[in-house]
């Protein structure tokens, strides 16, 4: 009879080479996966409208969510730096009075589009609402302030997935996350958008730039504290230093005169060795856990789990600030 000490010897090289084994299959399937999907991408058009969603529904739902969903929020740190849109902020409240329901209902409206395209009945419905809402404001808020916010939108969307993602993004993968963005600039009716990807990311630079488009200002400042206090929230499982530390390194990784703007400090040499070995390890886990097999869908998990109901034409009514609902709807 086999003692029991025995068999507990051999547990630890039986979990080691099953572990092996799992990781080992869960690589080549994902392998498998990346080569199918870069057969059916050679297949499609950027310059195709509906090409380019099926694109988008890749890299958000399968390849690359968590590096979609933080550069669309990471991208928002960058307007508190305009005196202009900063000022909309504080005078309207929905940053500094609830901070999480603006975010929830950003992520929402914004990945309402990514999760179902663009000129599908729901993407027509979160643009229409969007462009409402965006009207209560338009005597103060300036196009050349929309197209900024356009422009980090895409420009932090590639950034993310290249440099935190599980693998490379392609380069005509970002060029359709542009495509896509110029599509719903033109659907929000913004005018004189960059033709380019390039083009788009001079466009930030100038204005991040020019001192008299964004500088440091002290609504800016009030904002990206009550930004960074959702991010503590959101992970709050972390230490709060933690966080802090992270949202810094990455935000001055974004750009550092971004970064001086928002009159957060220079993070050290160890804490950027830090956040980016912990960023480097959850890229690697990544390569051997399962391929996605369903899309995941953000707009799906944040209307049932915030409004308790499916996206849809009629729901998306509701999102946005209390005070602007009533006025949009009189």
């Amino acid at each position: 009879m086999i003692e029991i000490s025995t068999i507990l010897s051999y547990l630890p090289g039986f979990l080691i080479s099953v572990f092996i084994v799992y990781s080992t299959y869960n690589y080549y399937q994902r392998k498998v996966a990346q080569k199918k999907w870069e057969k059916r991408f050679e297949e499609l058009d950027i310059k195709n409208n509906d090409h380019v969603d099926e694109i988008i529904k890749q890299i958000v739902g399968f390849d690359f969510p968590l590096e979609m969903f933080l550069s669309l929020n990471f991208a928002f740190y960058r307007t508190f730096c305009s005196p202009t849109i900063s000022n909309v902020y504080k005078k309207t409240g929905i940053i500094a009075g609830d901070c999480e329901k603006r975010a929830n209902d950003t992520d929402l409206l914004m990945h309402t589009w990514m999760d179902y395209g663009v000129d599908s009945e729901e993407g027509k419905a979160s643009i229409s609402h969007l462009n409402k809402i965006h009207g209560l404001h338009a005597k103060v808020t300036r196009n050349v302030d929309f197209l900024f916010v356009l422009c980090c939108l895409a420009a932090d969307a590639c950034d993310f997935c290249e440099s935190y993602g599980s693998r490379k993004i392609q380069y005509r993968e970002q060029l359709a996350i542009w495509e896509f963005y110029k599509r719903v600039g033109a659907r929000m009716l913004l005018k004189d958008i960059p033709n380019t990807l390039e083009d788009c990311r001079k466009f930030i630079e100038c204005y991040t730039e020019d001192n008299r488009q964004s500088r440091v200002n002290p609504d800016g400042g009030m904002l990206t504290e009550a930004f960074t206090k959702l991010v503590i929230h959101w992970y709050y499982a972390l230490p709060e230093f933690v966080c802090r530390m992270a949202v810094s390194v990455l935000i001055y990784q974004m750009s550092e005169t971004f970064h001086r703007k928002l009159d957060l400090a220079k993070p050290k040499p160890w804490e950027f060795a830090l956040i980016n070995g912990v960023l480097s390890i959850r890229k690697n886990v990544l390569k051997i856990l399962p391929p996605r097999t369903v899309p995941y869908k953000v707009s799906d998990e944040v209307m049932n789990g915030f409004y308790g109901c499916p996206v849809s034409k009629e729901t998306l009514s509701k999102v946005g600030p209390i005070d602007m609902l009533a006025k949009i709807l009189d």
